[in-house]
């Protein structure tokens, strides 16, 4: 019974099926979002606090632990790691992937809750928000003005376009950089406030009294009601200026006696650059889930609407944008899909020498790729380089099967049969094959869609495109591909005049590698006991190859892409001063902008922590685009990397860090350091780390093949710590809280009042003047009002001993920990520094109870690896039982598996002589030659099999008739296999890099299995019924043997 055989009786209701199919296909592209990479939620949540004023030490014993031990107790937390520094703590939270961000933000929003009893008086409660772990911005926005201030432009972005923005579908968060709130400025004068008599504490409680805003009643009489109003608040510096804060020797002291006034930032040395000019930054960053394409495009098309927002001098430049590198690698796929399928179409042509029978089979491939689009648009998925890579792979696919269904139509036609009947007859015969073919395929790929990892979700949309275009193009080619040889294939359609030169070339080539093949084969069935260990030498060359890939090409997570942008990090001495830090940063920034090949460059002061600005900067650079006019970049984003950084190099007193920027970074460095990748070193015995950690960076900075070592420990910095004589102070009545007071009025940057205006909020900031030339004998000429009234100096009761310690504190887990972060030198690839990071541990010969543990990039390249090998067994052991479900048998699967170690020696060998690193890319070509290769011996043992149980030939008639038979259209579907990935080894285009391993993979694994499968499959083949038939002989023989004794012990003995 034939399934099919109503559809291909009736071409026109088919065909019409077919054109809606690819109607809904068309729509479905339209609606289709765009996108670098699969849509990869990662579940992770930062959290961040401040304490302006505190150090690292103080905000990890106060702040930081009792939060982490709140958000430690989270369920599905895999990993916490928190930061410390001056005035700020971050930690984030990585969760397992099978947890969905929205829940784990309300788990993190009660941990919070609960940790609020235990840390001390906050400016402001600890607050978290949704990011991707690798902190890379979707999109910043740089709002410059050549008449306003920076804490002006600051208040109208705050105010005007951040809620916009953050408001738009997909944003996580919109910070803001380079500068702060507007605030009133209070600078003391430690001189004038000691001949007043007056303290800093004086003058913090004077203005937190005179300038106050609370309800003052209502009047009524009974008949009418009035609200009451006082003038107690202060706006301006002016009415702060005028205040008077005491009395001295019967005169009044105002405020502008003893502090300078003034109007500006609440944090005076927040800044940020936009190519050298003073900007405010808007740091946009997406949701886990969200599609950066549509958000981007949203953000861009709201801001002309903004700008009108805004004074007329103010400008609003996006930068630091993917997405037009995104938009241009999906475009040049899609070429290569265009010219895959143009490819395939000339192997066709070549092979079937007809022009129907190729454009009936060309027909599938716009049907399979249109139902692929629809299933793509109803899960969800988007147009990315995975899914699109997919579909070009398809192309190859998809068109297998509709040569094997049309060769065996034309082979029936040949022999004289009509061609609607030889329609029917040939799908009837071959339809069990591809339902196998797919059914295979998909028990290939199918493993890939399940799993909570990284590698399962990166490639979830590639194998379910896959599947969905697999299983699409079996049923075109069992119903509409039938359907049109049945209609257009006509005797009087194969009439064709006599063949050109061309044609008869092709004919005699095609001869003359059937006649070749014929005789290697006969060869090899006949060394078959020879040839059967051709698939465990093999085998044995794939691993070979493997290893011999991994130490000459290296290997990584993802190959590097040219994105056109690049990440700086510059790091200077923990004592640096901000002014300083500041002119450094302009510095490195007109260095980089001078560059050729950039177009334009964002500077950070600060680590954008939100604490204090320390020794940090980072930078963001977008780089001219790459191309051969007037004006574009010519070097490659690496060799711009290479060239900065051995320029940087020469200056001595900063580290400087350039890097280029990938779609795919995984969690990026750990800790706070300027490298790619990271490692923790944990101390399990709670032993101090530093040591270890120094002695490791120190080895580590000798090997030529890293660069750009940095530790946690670097950042140790100078502090002046005030020693109190507790007994000296209590005798002169003096507090520790009021010792703290004042040093903090007088030294920090201390809120001490609130203005409110109708649509804001604005600070009133005690400072010290001039703060940078204050000499650390200056904190012992504070004064301090004691309990009684009177001034004391601190001199009387506390000494200064200078003290040093690190202005960064990580953990991990809860548990002290310290981060080594590091960039490779050219040539060096992430799996080189992974073996060279434990050379370095073996050299330094770290104490006992010392454990490293990869971060970042590193841990997702471990992790991806044992992932993948593990789905590359899944795969192999799913084809099996699938395969030994639909024959019956144990032993055939074991035949077709046979041919994959020939596709692996294939694909590495190939990666060997190109020198191409061995990538998750990788991983996915020999994941694709599994299921391709297996399509051939599934031809060859299919065929067989129907030969030997229903037309009674031998095993070795059998598959010989399956070996010539099938070699055609074997040979053609590897072929139009190798021109569907020729277009992606060529590597044209943006994005190339990422493509192009896939496609050397496949065609060297193509070619090598070619040649090797199509012997040792049928000598496989035989070697196994051999096998079986010397079993059945001796199990015959045995069972004679057992039936003659038993038959002669029945013979009674002769009597004597």
């Amino acid at each position: 019974m034939n399934l099919f055989a109503p559809m291909i009786r009736r071409p026109a209701g088919t065909s019409l099926l077919a054109i809606g199919l690819a109607i809904a296909g068309f729509c479905a592209y339209l609606l289709l979002g765009v996108a670098a990479f699969p849509s990869i939620e990662f579940p992770f949540i930062a959290v961040s606090a401040q304490l302006p004023g505190a150090n690292a030490q103080t905000m990890a014993t106060t702040v930081m632990a009792p939060l982490e031990r709140h958000l430690g107790r989270i369920p599905g937390v895999s990993q916490m790691n928190g930061t410390a520094t001056d005035g700020a703590v971050q930690i984030g939270l990585q969760f397992d992937f099978s947890h969905s961000t929205d829940k784990a933000a309300r788990d993190v929003q009660a941990a919070i809750n609960a940790a609020l009893a235990d840390l001390p008086q906050l400016p402001t409660p600890p607050v978290y928000f949704k990011a991707n772990s690798s902190n890379i911005p979707v999109l910043l926005v740089a709002i410059t003005s050549p008449s306003l201030p920076p804490d002006k432009l600051y208040d109208l972005t705050d105010t005007l376009l951040k809620p916009a923005v953050s408001q738009i579908p997909g944003v996580a968060q919109v910070q803001l950089g380079g500068s702060t709130p507007h605030a009133v400025r209070i600078a003391l004068n430690t001189g004038a406030l000691t001949s007043a008599g007056i303290t800093a504490n004086d003058v913090a409680n004077a203005l937190r009294a005179a300038n106050v805003t609370s309800p003052q009643g209502t009047l009524s009489n009974g008949f009418t009601r009035m609200t009451v109003t006082a003038n107690d608040s202060l706006h301006s510096p002016q009415d702060f200026a005028s205040l008077i804060i005491a009395s001295h020797n019967g005169v009044p002291v105002r405020l502008s006696d003893v502090a300078t006034i003034s109007s500006g930032q609440q944090d005076k040395y927040a800044a940020a650059w936009f190519n050298g000019q003073r900007s405010v930054m808007m740091r946009i960053t997406k949701r886990p889930e969200a599609n950066a394409v549509a958000v981007v495009k949203a953000i861009r098309s709201r801001l002309p609407e903004l700008r009108n927002l805004m004074p007329a001098d103010v400008t609003m430049v996006p930068i630091f944008d993917l997405t037009p590198t995104t938009e241009s690698a999906l475009h040049e796929v899609e070429v290569a899909l265009l010219m895959s399928i143009v490819m395939v179409a000339l192997v066709m042509l070549v092979f079937l020498r007809r022009t129907r029978p190729t454009i009936i089979a060309m027909f599938s491939v716009p049907l399979s790729l249109a139902g692929a689009l629809v299933v793509m648009w109803v899960m969800g998925f988007t147009l990315n380089i995975f899914s699109l890579v997919a579909l070009v792979l398809c192309v190859g696919f998809v068109v297998d099967d509709a040569i094997v269904v049309i060769e065996n139509i034309v082979r029936h036609i040949e022999k004289g049969m009509k061609p609607l009947p030889a329609a029917l007859t040939g799908v009837r015969e071959i339809g069990f094959t591809v339902i196998s073919i797919t059914l295979s395929l998909i028990a290939v790929f199918g493993p890939m869609v399940f799993g909570d990892n990284m590698f399962t979700k990166l490639m979830r949309e590639f194998s379910v495109t896959l599947i969905a275009t697999i299983v699409i193009s079996a049923v075109v080619s069992l119903t509409l591909t039938p359907a049109l040889c049945g209609r257009w294939l006509t005797a009087e359609h194969d009439v064709v005049p006599s063949p050109g030169r061309l044609e008869r070339l092709a004919e005699r080539f095609d001869g003359w590698m059937l006649r070749t093949y014929e005789r290697g084969l006969d060869w090899a069935m006949h060394h078959r006991r020879m040839m059967r260990w051709q698939p465990i030498i093999l085998l044995v060359l794939t691993i070979v190859l493997a290893v011999a890939v991994a130490k000459t090409a290296g290997g990584g997570l993802m190959p590097k892409e040219d994105t056109g942008l690049l990440r700086t990090r510059i790091t200077a001495d923990a004592n640096i001063s901000p002014e300083a830090m500041a002119k450094r940063t302009q510095e490195v920034a007109a260095k980089l902008l001078a560059d050729p090949a950039v177009s334009d460059v964002s500077a950070f002061l600060g680590s954008n922590n939100g604490g204090a600005v320390g020794n940090e900067s980072s930078m963001f650079v977008d780089l001219k685009p790459i191309g051969k006019h007037k004006g574009d970049r010519q070097d490659s984003a690496q060799q711009v990397v290479d060239r900065l950084t051995k320029y940087f190099k020469q200056i001595p007193d900063i580290n400087v860090s350039v890097s280029a920027v990938q779609f795919i970074s995984g969690g990026g460095g750990g800790g706070s350091g300027i490298g790619q990748y990271s490692f923790e070193l944990q101390s399990t015995s709670g032993a101090s780390l530093q040591d270890p950690t120094l002695k490791l960076a120190r080895i580590m900075r000798n090997m030529k093949q890293f660069r750009d070592v940095t530790t946690s420990f670097d950042s140790i910095g100078m502090q002046q710590m005030l020693q109190v004589d507790r007994n000296a102070a209590s005798r002169l009545h003096v507090s520790m809280a009021l010792v703290d007071d004042a040093l903090a009025n007088a030294f920090g940057q201390r809120v001490v009042s609130t203005i409110y205006s109708d649509i804001n909020q604005y600070r009133v900031v005690l400072t010290a003047d001039n703060a940078e030339s204050l000499n650390p004998g200056t904190l012992l000429n504070t004064y301090v009002r004691n309990t009684q009234g009177q001034m004391i100096p601190l001199s009387a009761l506390a000494k200064i001993r200078p003290h040093i310690a690190p202005v960064e504190i990580d953990h991990t887990n809860q548990i002290e920990s310290s981060s080594i972060n590091y960039n490779l030198a050219k040539g060096v690839t992430q799996g080189d520094g992974l073996k060279l990071v434990d050379q370095a541990i073996y050299a330094a010969n770290l104490p006992a109870g010392i454990q490293k543990k990869y971060t970042g990039n590193n841990k997702d390249l471990m992790d991806a690896l044992s992932n993948s090998l593990i789905t590359l067994l899944a795969v192999i052991l799913t084809m099996y039982v699938v395969l030994g479900i639909l024959y019956e048998s144990l032993i055939h699967p074991l035949t077709i598996i046979s041919t994959l170690p020939a596709a692996g020696m294939g694909a590495f060998l190939a990666m060997l002589v190109t020198h191409t690193q061995l990538t998750l890319m990788s991983v996915i070509a020999v994941l694709m030659l599994i299921g391709i290769v297996k399509k051939n011996a599934i031809l060859m043992v299919d065929f067989a099999l129907v030969a030997e149980r229903e037309h009674g030939r031998s095993a070795p008639e059998a598959i010989r008739e399956a070996a010539l038979v099938r070699f055609r259209p074997i040979t053609m579907t590897t072929l139009v296999a190798m021109g569907a990935a020729l277009p992606l080894a060529v590597g044209f285009g943006q994005g190339s890099e990422m493509r192009q391993p896939l496609g050397i993979a496949i065609l060297g694994g193509l070619f090598v299995s070619q040649l090797l499968t199509l012997l040792s499959t049928p000598a496989i083949y035989l070697w196994q019924h051999d096998r079986r038939e010397r079993k059945a002989k001796r199990k015959a023989l045995r069972a004679e043997i057992r039936r003659q004794r038993e038959a002669a012990s029945k013979v009674p003995a002769l009597p004597q």
